[in-house]
């Protein structure tokens, strides 16, 4: 009789971003309770929720700002309690109302300073900032100091920079906030560029009407706990892409 011996490789660890059993709470109120969430590499997932039902909160344990209480929280299969600096260096974050930028830096400046404490070298920080602000239609502005800009543009910007490096997770805080239909339009083309290259991007946002047909993945977030939402609808729309974008 053969004798199945165990498998000499270890369980292989999803990538994306992946919650089991999340929980978290602020005094007596608890706001994510039990969250167990998803998002492979190469999708765009948006999540709805309520003012205050927690979908910042997730965000920032993610994002190894908060600590959760309980459960277990994954970026790129790296544990955001245990591997923080490892994770720190696999996302892009985008909060919203964050002053995240130095405002008497131009956004040009902003950007490649910002490149170049991701690690890249001042040739590959040029180009990448000038590709991204094509991506996000803010060459006109870039040289601008960021205490100019109105909240759209410096909304933009926010993402912008969250993009640099080409992380391998994006987490994005309500993107439309601020933004005319022109600036939404280029703001969703650029996170489907970024699912498209293979990122897992996890955007949060009040509503899903205007993020729900670029989206490959809908959530909500209700009474703590994260939910799909079902998606009658046409598959995802494919905006017109940039060849910088597709390379």
């Amino acid at each position: 009789m053969r004798i199945a011996r165990p498998s000499s490789s270890p369980p292989r660890t999803p990538l994306g971003l992946s919650a089991r059993g999340l929980t978290r709470s602020f005094g007596e109120r608890t706001v994510l309770a039990g969250v167990d969430l998803e998002v492979a590499p190469g999708t765009l997932a948006v999540l709805e929720g309520a003012n205050g039902a927690g979908k910042t909160t997730l965000l920032r344990i993610f994002a190894t700002v908060l600590r959760p209480h309980s459960g277990e929280a994954r970026v790129d299969g790296h544990d955001v309690v245990r591997g923080g600096a490892r994770v720190r260096e696999r996302i892009g974050v985008a909060f919203v109302n964050e002053r995240s930028l130095y405002w008497r830096l131009t956004g040009r400046e902003n950007l490649r300073l910002f490149a170049r404490t991701r690690g890249l070298s001042s040739g590959a920080a040029r180009a990448q900032v000038d590709e991204l602000l094509e991506q996000l239609g803010l060459q006109e502005i870039a040289g601008k100091w960021v205490a100019n800009l109105s909240a759209g543009q410096r909304q933009r910007l926010i993402v912008a920079r969250a993009g640099l490096g080409e992380p391998a997770c994006m987490l994005i805080d309500e993107p439309l906030r601020g933004l005319d239909d022109e600036g939404a339009a280029t703001m969703l083309s650029f996170l489907r560029a970024q699912a498209v290259r293979g990122a897992a991007v996890l955007v949060v946002a009040p509503k899903l009407e205007e993020l729900q047909a670029h989206a490959d993945v809908l959530l909500a977030l209700t009474d703590g706990r994260v939910s799909p939402v079902a998606q009658d609808r046409a598959a995802p729309q494919e905006p017109a892409l940039s060849m910088a974008a597709m390379r």
